[in-house]
């Protein structure tokens, strides 16, 4: 990656992180575009060269979060960790997020309807949502989970004659569901807990 390339990412990172701040204090809702350009020291002009609009930042904020979590979750495979083990936390990790992000998550969840809604996204047939949920979702998420199922089924750690793949698309509208059904009211319990 080049001097300039290296910058633009440095600056849309700049983007994020006061973005990520801005929403954990103020919350999502009430955080306008003007407030993360001021926060990050950009131009107007800057932020939408980065990002169409504020719902795009709680994408790319997921993204990082997945994207992370994923590369955690081969690096144990790898160390040879219990394949279930690793799916436990992942999906615990990644409901963490959830709990902690309320305000975002659900602005995520509403992205994500309206998306499926339009059908702004390709449908792929791997993927538990008919439309198909954004691509990172489907790389970080979906086939995190299908490969560690995977890797359960060859370790004899849970039964094989079902593929990967079908576990997982029974498995991820569970999780789903228990997620959106804490967002709409997270006082009952932890949600990491209720997993």
């Amino acid at each position: 990656m080049g001097r300039r390339e290296l910058k633009k990412e440095a600056t849309r990172q700049e983007i994020l992180t006061a973005a990520a701040e801005l929403f954990r204090t103020k919350g999502y809702e009430a955080t306008s575009v003007d407030d993360i350009v001021l926060a990050a020291d950009v131009a107007k002009g800057t932020f939408y060269y980065h990002f169409q609009a504020k719902e795009e930042l709680v994408m790319a904020l997921q993204e990082a979060e997945l994207k992370a979590a994923a590369e955690r979750a081969k690096k144990r495979m790898t160390n040879g960790e219990p394949a279930m083990k690793i799916l436990f936390d992942f999906l615990t990790e990644s409901a963490h997020w959830t709990q902690v992000n309320p305000d975002l998550a659900r602005a995520l969840f509403k992205q994500k309807f309206e998306m499926m809604t339009r059908g702004d996204q390709n449908q792929t047939q791997d993927c538990p949502m008919s439309k198909g949920p954004p691509a990172f979702v489907k790389e970080y998420f979906f086939d995190t989970i299908t490969q560690l199922l995977s890797a359960a089924q060859q370790a004899k750690e849970i039964r094989s004659d079902v593929e990967a793949t079908e576990l997982a698309r029974l498995i991820i509208p569970v999780v789903m569901s228990s997620r959106m059904h804490w967002l709409m009211d997270p006082s009952n319990e932890s949600l990491t807990e209720s997993l």
